[in-house]
């Protein structure tokens, strides 16, 4: 029988950081907050913050862009809605971001330094790891996930996990259990695929606490998590099976294949993918072999959390490569999400640690594996800043051709139309709503998360943007509105209430970009962007 522990005692063996100092402790969760400005500074809005903080604005004040498809459909992130949003009636989008990324950083910095001070007590690991942790998860990601970043929901959620691991390794597991109820609670799929992950360390230690011992605190975070995962149950009420069925489909296949179906894209994609997490992956095979005799508890619970992150990935593999006719009402659940962290995650604390028992057996080894680490991050992060200084452009904005005209268009928009103007705007747009305060009939990135809503979404981008297939049957898009022609771009204004077209000039199929015009009135232009009136005269 395995011998049982209580839920809420301590390791055996030392945990440093519950003795560090708590000056030290403050000091090098600001650096870790630093390193994280440094990485993922960018100006606002980078990517998602578009998407989610219009939602968050417009629930608080429905006057905001209304008449949008994205916005007026269901909440699925309904717990940061009701805790943030009300912060967009008193505050600029651009303010709100920068407060919500300040809170998440912070959250996110204490908590990786808690986190650090379970595998090392030398100074300044924290910050280092951190920068390694970035890197690994920009540069060996297999399915675009990331922790650092702009302001949503799963951002306060990492930071609510990295907390549970920490309690999880303390053998404080009641704590563990509700910290993950919580990240549910922000993020229902982070917290959710972290307690399976955790769930399975708990099922392989050699020393665990008894189930029932773990009551209070399962049952707690259990509770908590239904503030996240109700409103995502409740998302498709209304739609019946085969709606569901479809609007699975469009989600997995259509819109998200590079999270969710991965092996549907195309074979120079996925190696490249698969073949930068190779790396992570071989890197965490090598240090779990080399850390094998570690007595620190939290090297194994670590070790074990993302090798059955990586488990969970796997089985999204077979499930997509077997391609079941039900396929897509589970692949939506994002099976890759947690390894693209955890495998990451892992390689760099482990690092930490293995520099942390070579300060004690050979200090020039780890002196200079120290130096050559921190040379690697300061090389990217200095790369990053410099990039940034040079261009700073928000993320959301690099979509479009000419980004400063792009804002110049959307601030004259806002100023100088009716406050529930609708526009038809480019399909690639992020960032219309974010700089111009209008609502818009369809964008590609603006995805509802609700099956009707989902349908209606596939079913405007189509009527919109779609003029054919290409000779491999791929679906063949207009290049810009003024292709479509004025009595199209009219039907299009009566079928969907459309005030406005704003079209975004390109060279692809006209080879004369600045001088394809539709035969509308020209409200405005700012560089390869035109106005066009679309109301009855």
């Amino acid at each position: 029988m395995r011998p049982a522990v209580p839920a809420e005692t301590t390791s055996p063996e030392p945990t440093p950081a519950i003795k560090t100092p708590s000056g030290r402790f403050w000091f090098e969760s600001l650096l870790v907050f630093l390193v994280l400005l440094v990485a993922v500074g960018d100006p606002a809005p980078m990517v998602n913050e578009a998407h989610y903080l219009c939602r968050l604005k417009h629930y608080w004040n429905p006057e905001y862009c209304p008449g949008d498809l994205f916005l007026e459909s269901p909440d699925a992130h309904f717990t940061v809605v009701w805790l943030f949003g009300w912060v967009t009636r008193f505050l600029s989008l651009p303010a709100t971001a920068w407060l919500g990324r300040v809170i998440s950083w912070a959250l996110l910095a204490v908590a990786w330094r808690r986190l650090v001070g379970r595998v090392s007590d030398l100074p300044f690991l924290a910050p280092l790891s951190a920068g390694l942790l970035w890197l690994g998860v920009s540069q060996g990601n297999l399915a675009g996930e990331w922790i650092f970043g702009g302001f949503e929901a799963k951002s306060l959620a990492y930071g609510f996990v990295l907390l549970g691991l920490t309690d999880a390794i303390d053998a404080r597991w009641n704590r563990a259990w509700v910290l993950l109820g919580v990240a549910s609670a922000m993020h229902a799929l982070v917290g959710g695929w972290s307690v399976v992950a955790l769930g399975a360390v708990w099922l392989t230690a050699k020393e665990r606490p008894k189930l029932p011992s773990m009551a209070p605190g399962l049952l707690a975070g259990g509770l908590l998590s239904l503030a996240g995962v109700l409103p995502a149950l409740a998302l498709n009420t209304g739609a019946n099976a085969d709606q569901v069925h479809e609007a699975d489909n469009i989600y997995v296949h259509f819109r998200l294949p590079h999270h969710l179906a991965l092996l549907s894209k195309g074979s120079a994609w996925l190696a490249n993918r698969a073949g930068r997490h190779a790396v992570v992956v071989a890197l965490l095979a090598m240090l779990t072999w080399a850390r094998a005799a570690s007595d620190r508890r939290s090297v194994h619970l670590l070790i074990r959390f993302a090798w059955a992150a990586e488990a969970i990935s796997l089985i999204g593999l077979v499930i997509g490569w077997i391609d079941p006719p039900w396929g897509a009402s589970v692949l939506k659940y994002y099976w890759h999400r947690l390894a693209d962290i955890a495998a990451p995650m892992a390689v760099a604390l482990l690092l930490i640690e293995a520099i942390d028992a070579g300060w004690r057996t050979r200090r020039g080894l780890a002196a200079l594996s120290t130096f050559a680490l921190t040379l690697v991050v300061a090389w990217n992060l200095g790369g990053i800043a410099a990039q940034r200084s040079q261009r700073p452009i928000a993320p959301c904005d690099k979509r479009m051709r000419d980004p400063a005209a792009w804002r110049e268009m959307g601030d004259w928009v806002r100023e100088n139309t009716e406050p529930d103007a609708l526009l038809l705007v480019p399909q690639t747009s992020q960032s219309f709503k974010w700089h111009a305060e209008r609502g818009e009939v369809v964008t590609r990135k603006d995805i509802p998360q609700d099956a009707l809503s989902m349908i209606e979404w596939r079913r405007r981008l189509s009527d919109i943007f779609q003029i054919g297939e290409w000779a491999d049957g791929t679906t063949r898009w207009t290049p810009s509105y003024a292709h479509l022609g004025a009595g199209r771009l009219r039907e299009l204004a009566e079928a969907y209430g459309a005030d406005y077209a704003l079209d975004q000039a390109t060279g692809r199929d006209a080879g004369m970009p600045l001088r394809h015009r539709a035969s509308l009135p020209i409200v405005h232009r700012v560089g390869p962007y035109t106005l066009y009136d679309l109301r009855d005269e």
